[in-house]
């Protein structure tokens, strides 16, 4: 290690189990609470069901699976949003032995192609309303048209299924008598076996396959578990505990569950922690705080742009959130004024929003507060239990003025039982994201830049890595810039994030090669090709040059800075 760098080790450390994840989630709970409904349509709440109910649909899905000829290890692509039986699905896959992997339900065919083809998935699962899109796609890839299922409700909680519905994949409830999972034998098993390939874009192309390991997702639930599990011994802090033992914990699922927080907090953390779980299909801030309110939540997970809707929302005393225990906010920096703004008009005294910091790459979360951490409102929280940070200083960056004097400033490396397996069929990325030193640590480079404090609490200053971050969901300005410079009348191009209204957007410099190109030309080509959250919402910027290092990298920062130094 250089003279120059920093370790910091996380002060907590536990025993995380080499067991697969649909036994972790299924260890759950007594028989009494496994019998509980605990998974609940937000919309309409008497549709639910229970672990138990949970486990059989599990095995007539996973079993029916390979009774369709999938194999260990073959991808399923689910191609919708959020779902009351997203769980089941998920685990369902995963129990089969096969890998889950999902696809933004708003991804173009552009997109969703890509990802078809990179995946090698071998099933295709789409909401009704993508069947035309994925039927388009399939053809292109090769993938056979009985090989597209869609993903409707279980008889008895909604409308009767399609006959290509995913439920003609279940196998009846007699063919299950005596079938199990196949359960993991050893650590070595639980780290080399891949249960979910999420996908992060990059900075140099089109999104990348994160292989997430059983052992790696066992491991981050258990992390955010350990965390939440603290609490001081205070007045305030026994107040909270005996709340929560007398009312249960009930959280509410607006954000993305094809996304890795979804995942590993309304699909595994909440099975362990036994809270009810209301999921909602759609975000929709109006029915978002309705929820909070008359469900009585407990803890709010967000992104800022949903914390800064809340903050300007004209009527926010038409709801009472005095329930809420607990506010985590990450996916981007949020605005130390938006969460005290978010505290004043909607949280009982001694409740802050709290930020943490999580890529996909470590499953889901790095770092974050417990529950009555007095956090500044600036930091990302500390490490969770079995990491470590390596701060390793970038060469010819310098961040005098945005930090304290005296503190080591670079690029943050972490390690940890969370850290990912590596990037599917992309051994070049890997290597150049997951290093070893000299004690053969395994280290995962984040590309963000920050430091830690004395009191182990780590901040950011400035992202390493290229990434725009659109209401909690990632950009690659590499895969817009190629489809820029593929228009006749450009002639050079960058994007970048913009903020607005403390939200971030992606805005694009061009350099016009045909004078009479427009930035509404630029914006609906755009448009054509990628899902919403990909959209030039920050707008086209017409430059005479775009800057770059001698190796043709875009300085970012300086095109940005220029730019705000002439408005």
């Amino acid at each position: 290690m250089s003279s120059s760098e920093v370790v910091v080790q996380s002060p907590c450390q536990i025993d995380i189990p080499a067991i697969d994840i649909v036994t972790y989630v299924f260890q759950s709970g007594t028989p009494r609470t496994r019998d509980t409904p605990q998974f609940f349509d937000a919309d309409v709440p008497s549709r639910c069901f229970s672990l138990s109910q949970a486990e059989l649909y599990v095995k007539r899905l996973a079993r029916g699976l390979q009774k369709l000829g999938l194999e260990k290890g073959d991808k399923v692509l689910l191609y919708a949003g959020n779902h009351l039986f997203f769980p089941v699905l998920l685990w369902g896959v995963i129990a089969s032995g096969c890998v889950f992997t999902a696809v933004n339900p708003a991804a173009s065919e552009t997109e969703l192609e890509y990802q078809l083809r990179d995946s090698d998935a071998r099933l295709l699962i789409t909401h009704p309303g993508g069947v035309g899109t994925a039927t388009a796609v399939a053809g292109r890839v090769g993938l056979p048209q009985d090989r597209i299922y869609i993903f409707e409700d279980i008889p008895g909680t909604g409308k009767a299924h399609s006959a290509n519905s995913w439920l003609q994949l279940w196998c009846s409830p007699s063919e299950i008598q005596g079938w199990e999972w196949e359960r993991m034998s050893s650590l070595a098993e639980a780290q080399s076996t891949t249960a979910i390939l999420n996908y992060s874009s990059g900075t140099t192309g089109p999104p990348k396959g994160v292989e997430i390991s059983h052992y790696n997702a066992v491991a981050n639930s258990l992390q955010l578990i350990h965390k939440r599990s603290l609490f001081a011994d205070t007045p305030e802090a026994r107040g909270r505990q005996s709340r929560l033992r007398t009312t249960g914990e009930r959280w509410l699922a607006a954000l993305p569950m094809y996304h890795a927080y979804g995942q590993t907090y309304f699909c595994m953390s909440v099975a362990r922690i036994g809270a009810k779980v209301f999921i909602m299909q759609k975000f929709n801030l109006s029915k978002f705080l309705l929820y909070l309110d008359i469900y009585r939540i407990t803890f709010l997970s967000a992104v800022p742009v949903i914390l800064v809707m809340m903050a300007k929302h004209p009527h926010p005393g038409n709801f009472n959130l005095t329930a809420i225990e607990n506010v985590t906010t990450g996916s981007a920096p949020l605005n130390p004024e938006i969460g005290r703004t978010i505290e004043r008009l909607y949280l009982r005294d001694g409740v802050t929003v709290k930020q943490g910091l999580g890529m996909t790459e470590c499953t889901c979360s790095l770092t974050g507060f417990a529950l009555d951490d007095i956090a500044d409102p600036r930091s990302v929280g500390w490490l969770n239990a079995n990491c470590r940070i390596k701060i390793v200083p970038v060469e010819d960056e310098a961040f005098a003025g945005s930090v304290p004097p005296g503190v080591v400033v670079g690029e943050l490396w972490a390690a940890g039982p969370n850290v990912m397996k590596g990037y599917y069929k992309r051994p070049q990325e890997t290597a150049s994201s997951i290093l070893y030193d000299n004690d053969e640590v395994r280290w995962l480079r984040t590309g963000d830049i920050g430091y830690v404090d004395s009191n182990g609490h780590v901040y950011l200053v400035d992202r390493l890595k290229e990434l725009i971050k659109v209401k909690g969901l990632q950009v690659s300005p590499a895969e817009l810039e190629l489809a820029l410079l593929a228009h006749p009348g450009v002639a050079d191009a960058a994007v970048v994030g913009a903020k607005i209204d403390d939200a971030e957007y992606p805005r694009a410099f061009v350099v016009r090669k045909d004078p009479t190109i427009t930035g509404r030309e630029l914006e609906n080509l755009v448009k054509s090709r990628f899902a919403q959250h990909k959209w030039l919402s920050g707008g086209v910027v017409f430059v005479d040059l775009i800057p770059r290092t001698a190796s043709g990298k875009v300085m970012r920062r300086v095109l940005a800075a220029n730019l705000q130094a002439k408005l």
